[in-house]
This record gives structure tokens, sequence and C-alpha cells, in this order.
């Protein structure tokens, strides 16, 4: 992108976001199709999505959608 972290973060701030909630978004995004459309652990997709502890990543998860990951993978 050639521009510095610094540039990013106050560009993302005067468009009304922020690095870490693009980030969470993307996560969520990607976590909700492999446990929809995957036979991966959920461990895995923890990891996929950038998680090395799977009780963070069900944390997250739960706070990202208001469910756990393993009833995300049963609705369709």
């Amino acid at each position: 992108m050639h521009i510095s972290e610094r540039t990013l973060r106050r560009q993302l701030a005067d468009a009304g976001d922020h690095f870490g909630a693009i980030r969470d978004r993307v996560r969520e995004r990607r976590a909700t199709a492999l446990l929809r459309h995957s036979a991966l652990a959920i461990s895995a997709v923890a990891a996929e999505v950038g998680f090395s502890d799977g009780r963070e990543f069900r944390r997250a998860y739960r706070r990202w959608t208001g469910r756990t990951p393993l009833a995300a993978r049963g609705s369709e």
C-alpha cells in the first residue's frame, strides 16, 4: 500500500473505522464460511483465522455473532 501504519490508522479513523474492527469482520466471515462449508475441527478453524488458542476463538466468535462456533456449524 506504500503508506505507514500510522497513516493507515489515521485514514481509517477519518473514515469512521478501525483496523481491529476490520480484522474482526474478516475473521468472523472466514470462520463462518469454514464452519458451514468444511469438516475442519473448530481448533483448525481457529488456527486458520489466526487464533493460537481454540478457547479464545470461541469467545471471540460468540462476541462477534452471539452464538458459539458449534451452533454456527449446525445452521445453514
